[in-house]
């Protein structure tokens, strides 16, 4: 083939693979590697983009530790993802959200007592970031003052927390939030009934038992789960109390063996 014609047949394929290629590097190369976007951490993906106990040849990264509930975080995040274009190139600006992480918060709780909370990871050290939180303070903590960081907030990096860390650190959030859940449950349903029973007496005053059983359906029609979890409870309560008492009150049964003893002993005497 002619050189032209050849270039001519190659030219879409060559597009193709540079397309390809690009869409490649997009997908699978750790976003805002080149500090221009903030990244997102999780348990998953920590210590494998940070590499921040096995070298740190991931780069310079600056860490915020937050929560989804937590107002200076939200106060925070513009500037935060400004960091991150002004320390393009020289430090990659990343975030973690504590709630949904907690190994790795875990494995930092000894820096994260409060949020947000900013870690430095360079130099294979952690520098603990304490200054007002604007971003001329923050970039040049990231760049240059990290140095004069005061001794108590410079530290070696965590090791990786092992399987069975992980894991525990989730199932205590997972009990933690179960006994949130439960609690906030208990305060509303505590409410829902000094409601409903003061509604109950009121309507007794003025309707005898009837008004007072007529507002007990209603406050039953109103609050089916509420009501019917209480009476299995009771019910289940009542059952158990009765077979304690069963239990309690029943006679010794002697074992086969002591009886069997007992009668070849009895046999002994009448002979």
């Amino acid at each position: 083939l002619a050189p032209a014609h050849a270039q001519a047949i190659m030219a879409p394929h060559s597009r193709l693979l540079i397309s390809l290629f690009a869409v490649a590097v997009a997908l699978f190369a750790p976003r805002g590697a080149a500090g221009s976007e903030v990244v997102q951490l999780t348990d998953a993906n920590f210590e494998h983009h940070t590499q921040a106990a096995t070298g740190q040849t991931a780069g310079v990264w600056f860490v915020k530790f937050y929560a989804p509930w937590c107002g200076h975080c939200k106060s925070l995040e513009p500037d935060w993802a400004s960091l991150a274009d002004q320390l393009e190139g020289k430090v990659i600006v990343a975030r973690l959200e504590s709630t949904s992480n907690p190994a790795t918060t875990d494995r930092f709780n000894k820096y994260v007592k409060s949020f947000p909370t900013l870690l430095l990871f360079r130099d294979q050290k952690l520098y603990k970031f304490s200054g007002a939180r604007t971003i001329e303070a923050m970039a040049a903590f990231a760049t240059e003052s990290y140095a004069a960081a005061a001794a108590s907030a410079i530290d070696e990096v965590p090791e990786e927390p092992t399987f069975f860390a992980r894991h525990f650190s989730v199932v205590t959030r997972e009990l933690a939030l179960g006994i949130m859940a439960a609690h906030d449950g208990a305060e509303a349903w505590m409410k829902i009934m000094t409601k409903d029973v003061a509604g109950c007496v009121a309507a007794w005053k003025e309707g005898g038992v009837g008004g007072a059983t007529g507002k007990a359906k209603e406050a039953m029609s109103a609050a089916p789960k509420l009501y019917g979890a209480l009476l299995i409870g009771f019910a289940l309560t009542g059952i158990g109390c009765l077979m304690a008492v069963a239990v309690i009150t029943a006679p010794a049964v002697k074992s086969l063996k002591k009886e069997r003893e007992e009668r070849q002993q009895e046999g002994k005497k009448h002979d």
